[in-house]
């Protein structure tokens, strides 16, 4: 019992299961990639594909045999237990589009939600095999290697990511993309926002911004970036919960604010 109780405490335990989960569904993220895997729209320019749904299927296999009493949240077909104290937040392939035109970005995204917040995060990078952790209080990781947030704090020296800008409505689509073009030198629209998350967790990227963000895009992500020194806020009015879809802005801490009040309060 007394061993049962550290674990829960750490989540150490839990994050290796999940490291390992992530792994083992990205072999078949892989095997299907390059191999024309069949696909369905969801909704106008977004798909799910066959290696979503299995990738998904082998996480919460690992999830279910380990802890049958925890609950699944999932961006394709699995959810239930979400009233529980603990359940897992799923993203089996994200950046599906790109995976379906054969670009190499795109990751698969873990995270575990207990006792109101998120304990655990993992982002995989299959095709890169680049694996990012992070347990709470426990610092992040590129593979074995700790990672901290990027110093970059002037945003026209910055490096931005950011996705689903199109699905913005017209007026505020026009204001974003001025701002952003007005303040940033280089601008990036890569396609996962997990792996945006992770990159900006690191410093590859300085800064992400997502207008539409939803649990399983930024749950494991957001971790990472706060356990590296970041800082996650989110433009609900009540501020960051990995739970509630929305706009969220991570990166470096001083950056955030600048872009917060530069780019975002007094243009939009």
């Amino acid at each position: 019992m007394g061993k049962e109780n550290n674990r829960e405490q750490n989540y150490e335990f839990e994050l290796k299961i999940a490291k390992e989960a992530v792994i083992e569904a990205g072999k078949i993220v892989m095997e299907g990639f390059r191999q024309k895997a069949q696909r369905w729209q969801k909704a106008p320019g977004d798909f799910v594909s066959q290696i979503d749904l299995e990738a998904e299927k082998k996480i919460a296999d690992v999830i279910e045999t380990q802890w049958p009493e925890d609950g699944i949240m999932s961006e394709e077909d699995i959810n239930f237990g979400l009233d529980r104290e603990r359940f897992w937040i799923i993203d089996p392939l994200d950046g599906t589009m790109n995976f379906l035109r054969e670009v190499p970005y795109f990751s698969l995204s873990l995270a575990l939600f207990a006792r109101g917040e998120v304990v655990v995060g993992v982002v995989y990078d299959p095709f890169q095999k680049e694996l990012f952790s992070a347990g709470k209080n426990k610092g992040a990781f590129l593979n074995s290697r700790e990672i901290k947030i990027g110093e970059v704090d002037n945003l026209q020296e910055s490096c931005i990511t950011t996705e689903y800008v199109g699905y913005l409505d017209s007026s505020k689509k026009t204001k974003i993309l001025q701002r952003l073009g007005e303040n940033f030198a280089n601008i990036r629209m890569p396609g996962s926002q997990a792996l945006g998350l992770a990159y900006t967790a690191m410093g590859r990227f300085d800064l992400s911004y997502l207008p539409r963000s939803n649990a399983w895009d930024m749950a494991a992500g957001s971790l990472i970036i706060k356990e590296a020194g970041g800082k996650v806020w989110a433009s609900g009015p009540g501020g960051y919960s990995c739970l509630d879809s929305g706009e969220i802005t991570a990166g470096n801490p001083k950056l955030v604010d600048k872009f917060i009040e530069d780019v975002l309060k007094e243009n939009l």
